[in-house]
């Protein structure tokens, strides 16, 4: 899948490059929309199978798959599989710590998700324009 997606992203950023070279030389001002959508099986990644019952691509991977855990003490080996399986390893030091050439490919300054003033919950709140409530009571 990683090749597959490597692959996309390769096309996409190819095909932005040739809309804004098109654009440029055009001198257009409105930017064109590029998006990837990806699709992937919900759960994917989790075991296919849970106690005989199926959970990748299916509702139950989003609910409790692996339930009855002090009942159940091979799912805690299963869930154990699972959650190396993302090889933890690789990402982190033996402290826990996130990996520092990792911890560096988050943005830095303004270009945190945080700094948006969309989505900081605070720069650009304005009231709300509500009726007068008191018109609304019995009396």
């Amino acid at each position: 899948m990683h090749e597959i997606m490597a692959a996309a992203l390769d096309q996409a950023v190819s095909e932005i490059g040739r809309i804004q070279t098109a654009a440029r030389k055009r001198r257009h001002r409105a930017a064109p929309l590029a998006m990837i959508v990806l699709r992937t099986p919900k759960g994917w990644t989790c075991p296919k199978q849970i106690d005989g019952k199926r959970t990748e691509d299916y509702w139950r991977s989003h609910q409790v798959p692996m339930g009855e855990m002090h009942e159940k003490p091979e799912h805690v080996k299963l869930l154990e599989r699972w959650m190396k399986s993302y090889k933890p390893q690789e990402l982190f030091d033996a402290s826990g710590k996130l990996e520092p050439e990792l911890a560096a490919l988050a943005p830095a300054g303004e270009k945190r998700m945080g700094a948006n003033p969309h989505g900081n919950g605070g720069l650009l709140l304005k009231d709300l324009r509500l009726p007068d409530f008191k018109s609304y009571a019995s009396r």
